[in-house]
């Protein structure tokens, strides 16, 4: 029997696709026979996830999301139904992030592994969700950081001046400050120096001295300290 045209090129085209449906499963690595369980997270904020994207183990690819649906409530949650493989365990208290393949790729369910103390999940069962770090919020964090850091640079700028013309204002009261310290020093040395070679003279009180003495001690502190 002799097939036409038309049916030839119909069982290409069924042919064609019967090799694109099988090399989209062996590259998703799923199979529509393959037996697996639902578990669920909740989010506030999903980033853009989409049905059938990958759902991962500690980074490994145990599944895919099956829905999406949007709770409302006290508050409004987008709510994920997970399938993974029957074999992948994953415990209650393991938790879920939404994630990203690079920089701008595919966006993808992460589960980070739970404790060994925590029960496996069930099917249908729920476990935390960790919502993702929206890109508005990163500008407006680095926003105040970039005003908060420009701030103190000005207030530090501020402080310098202050103190620069403090110290300009009043350079001569330092200097003088300065001096008499250097001049008391010296002072305290030649007193300590003269106690060191007389001792005696803290036993005289009360006793006035000539200025011939004082003269003749001055003398000897300055021979002291041309010996030193």
């Amino acid at each position: 029997m002799k097939m036409s045209n038309e049916t030839k090129t119909g069982l290409m085209v069924l042919v064609c696709l019967g090799l694109l449906t099988g090399l989209l499963l062996k590259i998703g690595n799923f199979s529509p026979l393959q037996k697996g369980y639902t578990i669920k997270s909740q989010f506030r904020f999903t980033a853009g996830v989409k049905r059938h994207a990958p759902v991962c183990l500690s980074g490994v690819t145990v599944g895919e999301v099956k829905d999406i649906h949007v709770l409302y409530g006290d508050e409004t949650l987008v709510e994920l139904v997970l399938w993974v493989r029957r074999e992948v365990k994953v415990r209650l208290d393991s938790q879920a992030f939404i994630t990203t393949l690079g920089l701008m790729g595919e966006k993808y369910v992460e589960i980070k592994a739970g404790t060994a103390e925590a029960p496996y999940a069930k099917e249908g069962e729920m476990i935390p969700g960790k919502d993702p770090v929206r890109l508005e919020e990163l500008i407006e964090l680095g926003a105040k950081v970039a005003e908060d850091v420009g701030k103190t640079a000005r207030d530090l700028s501020r402080v310098a001046q202050s103190v620069d013309v403090t110290l300009q204002e009043n350079r001569q009261k330092i200097d003088r400050l300065m001096d008499n310290l250097e001049e008391t020093s010296e002072n305290f040395r030649d007193f300590s120096q003269d106690i060191k070679y007389h001792p005696w003279k803290i036993l005289i009180k009360g006793k006035e001295k000539s200025k011939e003495e004082m003269a003749k001690e001055k003398n000897e502190r300055l021979a002291a300290k041309r010996l030193l």
